[in-house]
């Protein structure tokens, strides 16, 4: 084929123009047990036959069995036996046939294991989902101390169409000689609802009483915007900021009230279908009226299956007040704990 002749000056259209023309040599390619390379796009599986458009060949049905491996930048859903895979394109790497889905990368050891695929071909996700967890951690000891510790940790989510309601409860409680010397709890509410597939108009409020920091009573209340980075069978990544107004009253009499921005982060990290998991939350708090007005609470740790719905757990909480309520108290609270969670 004859190249045109470009001059320097127009070189740089030139190379747009080649490039252009090219293009629509890229597409989707499939090879077969035979051997064959053959582009074009791929249509379908269905009744045990791969539908296949070629431009050159035209339409074509193959049998399901004749294919080796297959390349595409389209995105399709893909029904296994036994299994749904949704969105996924693919790809070769290492002469192994790879599906890049919303659940992850999966190799896919034989064609022969896929009974459909298309661009909606698995079932639409239930309207209505919930899912939760209550972790409890305890510490009990006697001789010189007789002090017994509780922790519980208890979180819900349930997704409804669009929107999403999070409820979460934290109790911790310290006996002395069979006494309660002091406890806390905080409840609070999230709510989600989006507007796109990542982004969502948030709101939240939270109410907490805590003998430790001389805290008497604490609530919050703040909406904002938040963005769904990532929500897969493995992993779960969010992030939300909203903007707060906060009351506190202290145990010596004294109170605050502020408007203060949040920032939420929420991950979580499934390594198999077996429940292992690792998870780190935290809440950044700025009070917009002093820049020494600031908390931090994080939450990290790691989950490993037991039975069934049961799993151990080993979690590090850090909790960070630039501001406590009384000089006496510690600015910072950080907690190792060893305990049990039920998920459902």
């Amino acid at each position: 084929m004859k190249v045109p002749h470009c001059n320097k000056l127009f070189l740089p259209l030139c190379i747009f123009l080649l490039s252009a023309v090219a293009l629509p040599a890229m597409a989707d390619r499939l090879y077969t047990t035979d051997g064959e390379s053959i582009p074009g796009t791929l249509v379908g599986i269905e009744n045990g036959n791969l539908l296949w458009s070629s431009g050159v060949l035209g339409d074509l049905v193959i049998d399901q069995y004749h294919i080796e491996r297959i390349e595409s930048g389209e995105h399709y859903d893909f029904k296994l036996s036994g299994r749904e895979l949704n969105n996924c394109w693919m790809f070769v790497q290492d002469d192994h046939q790879l599906l890049h889905c919303e659940e992850g990368v999966e190799v896919l050891s034989d064609w022969k294991l896929v009974v459909a695929v298309g661009e909606a071909v698995n079932d639409p996700p239930p309207i209505l989902t919930q899912k939760g967890n209550i972790n409890v951690a305890a510490e009990d000891s006697s001789g010189n101390n007789d002090i017994s510790k509780l922790n519980v940790d208890a979180r819900s989510e349930m997704r409804f169409i669009e929107s999403r309601h999070t409820l979460s409860l934290r109790y911790q409680e310290e006996t002395v000689a069979d006494a309660t010397a002091r406890d806390m709890w905080r409840g609070g509410y999230q709510y989600d609802q989006f507007f796109t597939e990542r982004w969502f108009a948030a709101g939240n409020a939270s109410y907490e009483e805590d003998e430790f920091k001389e805290i008497d009573q604490r609530s919050l209340v703040g909406m904002g915007m938040g963005y769904q980075f990532l929500e897969t069978r493995f992993i779960d990544l969010l992030g939300k900021g909203t903007i707060n107004y906060v009351d506190e009253r202290f145990s010596d009499g004294t109170s605050r009230d502020t408007p203060a921005f949040l920032w939420n982060l929420d991950f979580a990290w499934r390594f198999n279908d077996k429940g292992m998991e690792f998870f780190h939350r935290h809440a950044i708090l700025q009070a917009f009226e002093s820049g020494d007005d600031f908390e931090v609470d994080t939450i990290t740790g790691l989950k490993y299956p037991i039975n069934g719905h049961f799993s151990s757990t080993i979690q590090l909480e850090y909790d960070f007040d630039n501001l406590p309520a009384q000089n006496a108290v510690d600015k910072k609270d950080q907690t190792w704990s060893i305990g049990l969670n039920y998920s459902w």
